[in-house]
């Protein structure tokens, strides 16, 4: 047969990036196909570096398609402006030049390449030379696929050897040239079963092939040097959820003679991380929630990184969101030990400056009633730690159109029983917020032009909290409210009286995405930031008008700008109801899952 002429095929090189074109074109599975006998990575070499494996992709595929995140994106205009772009019309072109190759449909093709799991092994050899790369994957049809190659090379020009490895038939495919500069290096396959495997590198493909023979012949699995006996592995593959469509493995141990020597306190850090570093795995969710779960694993229990100090606390504390309205348009909530990360921050200025850290810390213990900044009242700060953003009530174009929240939990010493003054330390931390406001109300005062009504302080006592704010301060009220139990700082004293009085109910705790979020991606961890993208959508559609002019203003004074731009960043947030990012932090790993998605239909 004639070399097939209409696809330009003159170069082997296209042929390495098949794979990968193959693998990127996955997404448009939807169908059910067989069920993998065994794990692809007992065919891996456990020298690997990176380790990706996707499985049961065609029910994650098809679920995660008939999603509302995907559902309602699909009738977004940016979507369907994409869809009529020229990267689509290419994308179009190219689906179509694959298939005139094949002579096949693409989508039953890919059905037939691709079976139920999908892995790619790159294999680090040295800062001198490229990685190795290594393809495995389950297919439909040996046989058909075998018939499948013979044809494509046949009509493409390309020689195939075959040789054999531990009495395995192994195929090496090559492009010829009466040049032999311009001669291509082979490309390597075989057939283990129901698996095909391709690579660049024989030695490669060899190991592959003894992996597979050698427990055949008898030779205990648990025995042999694959990627699925390397403990580290285990136990990466056992703290990521079970559900994942597909994941990463990185053995940072086959990339150490990467790594340069630091040239700084920064780097240093850096170098630390990474040599205490173990592993890292990241999963991708494909449900109603897009989401990618990171969790990297220190090689031994006993680790001391600042950043894990600070961020680390007991596991009992309960968690703050039904502090947290559901208006809420953006959150941060964390638990952080801010005795240390006070206690290293005062190091670091006090080596720098020990002057004028002496005037500060006796002015601060005069504030405090005696107290020490230190070892009193930072003792007592935390270790919940909140911000929350809402929409303002009345919008001005000579401030931000939200109002902030910022809430750190108290842990004062109890009163005795018959007591029921204040602490001592509720006095001194409320001394310094007063000194705040009072010297905020002086220099606004003493600069104001409208003099004939001055900012003033108010008081307002509450059986739960005390409250004082600035009147008459331009678009803000900065506030503060505080009780036994927590400190609270605010733009507006609205948003005090509102934290304090907050029904369970009404609190972001009781919203239904997240609480579904919660329950299933960040039972344990502590930091979280959270986008509440159903009400940045109600605040949009409320204030159109007022948003649009302000966008107007930044694009020269043009309207039509503005607009355009409002209803650009509307149509995009039609398609999901929130944006979450979540990190646990032990002394064993560091867990962190970013997603977005929807639970509701669209409207």
């Amino acid at each position: 047969m004639k070399p097939f002429t209409q696809a330009n095929c003159s170069r082997l090189p296209l042929l390495r990036f098949m794979p990968a074109a193959i693998l990127s074109l996955l997404c448009c599975l939807s169908a059910g196909t067989a069920i993998a006998a065994r794990p692809l990575s007992q065919l891996v070499d456990q020298k690997a570096g990176l380790y990706l494996e996707a499985t049961q992709l065609d029910q994650h595929l098809q679920q995660f398609l008939q999603s509302q995140l995907v559902t309602r994106f699909r009738q977004t205009d940016v979507f369907q402006n994409w869809l009529r772009s020229k990267d689509v019309h290419n994308l179009k072109q190219g689906l179509e030049q694959l298939e005139t190759l094949t002579q096949r449909p693409l989508i039953p093709l890919l059905r037939d390449l691709f079976g139920e799991s999908v892995g790619l092994a790159i294999f680090n050899n040295g800062p001198e030379q490229n990685p190795s790369v290594i393809l495995l994957t389950d297919v439909k049809d040996p046989q058909a696929t075998r018939s499948l190659f013979e044809d494509w090379f046949q009509k493409t020009g390309v020689t195939v050897t075959k040789t054999e490895y531990l009495q395995t038939a192994c195929f090496t495919a090559s492009q010829q040239s009466s040049n032999p500069d311009k001669s291509s290096p082979g490309i390597h396959y075989c057939f283990l079963d129901q698996t095909l495997i391709v690579s660049e590198s024989e030695s490669l493909l060899h190991s592959s092939v003894a992996l597979h023979v050698k427990p055949q012949r008898g030779e205990p699995l648990a025995e042999q040097p694959c990627l699925y006996n390397l403990k580290m592995y285990q136990r990466a593959r056992a703290v990521l959820a079970a559900d994942v469509t597909g994941y990463a493995f990185l053995n940072p141990r086959a990339w150490d003679q990467h790594i340069k020597p630091p040239r700084n306190e920064v780097e240093q850090g850096i170098v630390n991380w990474w040599q205490k570093t173990g592993a890292l795995i990241a999963g991708l969710h494909l449900k109603n929630t897009l989401a990618l779960e990171t969790v990297i694993l220190f090689n031994s229990e006993v680790i001391d990184l600042p950043l894990l100090n600070i961020l680390q606390t007991s596991e009992n504390i309960p968690d703050p969101y039904t502090l947290i309205p559901q208006k809420a348009l953006a959150v941060m909530a964390g638990q952080l030990n801010l005795q240390l990360l006070t206690r290293k921050f005062v190091d670091f200025y006090a080596e720098k400056h020990p002057e004028k850290w002496k005037k500060i810390h006796a002015a601060s213990v005069g504030l405090l009633g005696g107290l020490d900044p230190i070892t009193d009242l930072a003792s007592t700060l935390g270790p919940n730690v909140l911000f929350y953003s809402v929409p303002r009530k009345q919008l001005s174009f000579d401030a931000i159109s939200f109002d902030g929240l910022i809430a750190m939990q108290l842990s004062t010493p109890a009163l005795p029983p018959q007591q029921t003054n204040k602490t001592s330390y509720q006095l001194g931390m409320e001394n310094v917020a007063n000194f705040l406001l009072n010297s905020v109300l002086v220099q606004h005062n003493t600069n104001s032009k409208q003099v004939e009504q001055p900012a003033v302080i108010k008081v307002e006592e509450h059986d739960l909290y005390h409250l004082r704010w600035i009147d008459h301060l331009g678009p803000y009220q900065p506030a503060y409210g505080i009780n036994e139990q927590q400190l609270v700082l605010a733009s507006s004293p609205d948003l005090v009286r509102e934290f304090f009085t907050l029904k369970s109910e009404n609190s972001l705790a009781a919203l239904p995405l997240f609480q579904s979020w919660k329950e299933t991606f960040f039972q344990e961890e502590k930091q979280l930031c959270f986008l509440n993208i159903s009400s940045i959508r109600s605040f949009i559609e409320q204030n159109a008008d007022f948003l649009a002019e302000q966008l107007s203003r930044q694009q020269g004074g043009d309207p039509a700008r503005g607009k355009s731009k409002l209803a650009g960043l509307k149509s995009l947030l039609e398609s999901f109801d929130g944006v979450f990012l979540a990190a646990g932090l032990q002394k064993t790993q560091v867990r962190i899952v970013i997603g977005l998605g929807s639970l509701t239909p669209a409207r």
